[in-house]
């Protein structure tokens, strides 16, 4: 017993321990860039969350391929939780030996490794000429595009020489959304200087047909000298660029794009996903389907929603609940990811089979120039009765009162007593008997049926308080209400609290304060209001003299 005991507590002490470690412990590697030139850098950038230590890693084999020019290390330290939680980097500043695909091998640390890295490298660019210091342009990944699509604008500042007070002018281009990426620094090798080069990137999204021109943008800034002057930095000449105009043809949507919404991207997915697979559902059971569109090189705002049943009027017997939704966007190398996130809860209150239509978007591949459709299947949804036979046989065949015993005992005593009054209103009494248990044994076939609805539907209410899901509860008690209250037919959560009244009343206004409030939904416990219905729900039953006993215990 004793060995028992200390096997048991042996396993809670190694599961406390690993509950105990950090979620996230990892170590990370990651690049500003991943195409680059000969003589440019690169940052390469290790971060560790769980006692590694970076700046002790052996760089031997990153040296095969590139140039360590300098690196910088720094601590970061939080409380997660009560507990503390240091984050360590290490930043390293590196240059390509060679052109071609590059490797950033990977790193390891106290059995935790990161992931290799391929880099482009491409030969050393003639950027500018040798009498030059400081140059400034701007250029577009393409001059010919859809309406609505993605061009991706690129100013570039290179400077051979120390400057102060840079500032870009105002981006203005009339009838097209732009949305600023992020800003990229690096130095680069050519015509003999080390340049600073920085990039300014932004994504725009012309909104009308025709042509589009991208004003020329202005640079200006002080080239700052060497050394210092009593009043400060020394400042010489004022420097002041234009970049040249560009003109950028938009198509308009072609006349072939079938759909509602135009998506012009150069990668869309659909996908779809469930918190409990349809096909193994009992009535009352709930899931949620949520189903995701993620589009390469458009904003989250140009996606249309999606939902399980499309634009038709619905399927009987099902009932989806809109859910979550998430609206965003994202930066990736090429630009901008569009991202959309719909949830649906579906609440199962009868058996049977169904089928979800499959669902289809239209979009235009921008990279082969052609209409594409994202799909996903049909779906199945199977839900299986949630009466076990146990129960159905109850509901079908109600309980008898007394028995054989009863009887054969009855009949012995009154022969025993030899007394012909007796047996005679012996007799009367066992024949009223089998009257009366055969008219309760035959209890009409409706009343059994409302019972055994009246049994689904409270065990469809227990389901979900039981897994403390209010969108499921707050279905699955309208559909009791409604068979409990036929005359009325209540269709929603305050009508049937105006008519329970009480405490039961106050729980079922509160979901709806819950879900309805405009606010973040608090955790919800299901417990007291599966109690307090299925109280009243027995109170109510019993006032039936033929009441069958069917419902479920807790």
């Amino acid at each position: 017993m004793y060995a028992g005991k200390s096997n048991c507590l042996g396993l809670w002490t190694a599961l406390l321990l690993l509950l105990s470690m950090p979620a996230a412990a990892r170590i990370t590697a990651e690049v500003d860039r991943s195409d680059i030139a000969m003589g440019e850098t690169l940052r390469l950038t290790l971060t560790a969350d769980a006692g590694e230590r970076p700046d002790q890693i052996n760089l031997d084999q990153l040296e095969v391929d590139f140039e360590i020019l300098q690196r910088s290390s720094s601590t970061s330290a939080r409380l997660v939780g009560g507990e503390q939680s240091i984050t360590r980097t290490l930043e390293i500043e590196i240059s390509p030996l060679r052109e071609g695909i590059l490797t950033i091998p990977a790193f390891n640390t106290d059995g935790r490794r990161t992931t290799p890295m391929a880099i482009k490298v491409s030969p050393e660019p003639e950027y500018a000429p040798a009498d030059e210091l400081v140059t400034f342009d701007a250029t577009v990944d393409r001059t010919e595009v859809y309406v609505q699509a993605q061009v991706i604008l690129t100013i570039t500042l290179q400077q051979a020489i120390n400057l102060d007070n840079r500032a870009v002018s105002e981006i203005d281009i009339p009838n097209t959304y732009q949305e600023p990426l992020e800003q990229k620094s690096f130095q680069r090798r050519s015509g003999g200087r080390l340049w600073q080069v920085t990039e300014l990137r932004y994504a725009l999204f012309p909104q009308k047909s025709g042509e589009l021109l991208v004003p020329s943008i202005a640079f200006s800034g002080r080239e700052l000298l060497p050394g210092r002057s009593l009043l400060g930095s020394r400042l010489g000449r004022r420097i002041s660029i234009k970049s040249d105009p560009i003109n950028i043809r938009v198509k308009p949507v072609p006349a072939s794009f079938p759909g509602e919404v135009w998506l012009p991207a150069q990668q869309l997915t659909l996908t779809s996903s469930w918190s409990t697979a349809p096909q193994q559902l009992s009535t009352g059971d709930s899931t949620t389907r949520t189903l995701e569109i993620t589009a390469e090189g458009l904003q989250g705002s140009q996606l249309p929603p999606i939902t399980s049943l499309g634009g038709t009027s619905g399927i009987k017997g099902l009932r989806f609940y809109p859910d979550k939704e998430t609206i965003e966007q994202r930066e990736i190398p090429i630009g901008l990811e569009g991202y959309r996130l719909q949830s649906e809860a579906l609440v199962t209150s009868e058996a049977g089979n169904w089928t979800l239509p499959a669902r289809s978007i239209p979009w235009w591949n921008t990279k082969t120039d052609r209409l594409e459709f994202a799909k996903i299947p049909e779906e199945r949804i199977n839900v299986k009765d949630l009466l076990t036979p146990d129960e159905r046989i109850n509901a079908e065949i109600p309980p008898r009162v007394g028995g054989s015993e009863d009887t054969s005992f009855s009949a012995l005593y009154w022969q025993v007593g030899a007394l012909a009054g007796w047996l005679l209103a012996a007799l009367l009494g066992g024949l009223l008997w089998v009257r009366r248990s055969g008219a309760r044994t035959t209890v009409n076939a409706k009343q059994v049926a409302s019972h055994r609805a009246s049994l689904a539907h409270l065990m469809s209410v227990r389901k979900a308080c039981s897994t403390n899901d209010p969108i499921a509860a707050r279905l699955a008690i309208i559909a009791w209400g409604r068979h409990q209250f036929k005359n009325a037919s209540p269709s929603t959560l305050n009508s049937i609290a105006a008519r329970v009244g009480g405490e039961l009343g106050q729980e079922l206004r509160a979901i709806d304060t819950l879900l309805f409030s405009g606010k973040d939904p608090e955790p919800w416990q299901g417990a007291r209001l599966f109690k307090l219905l299925k109280s009243y729900d027995e109170l109510t039953a019993s006032e039936d003299p033929e009441n069958l006993t069917l419902y479920p215990t807790v």
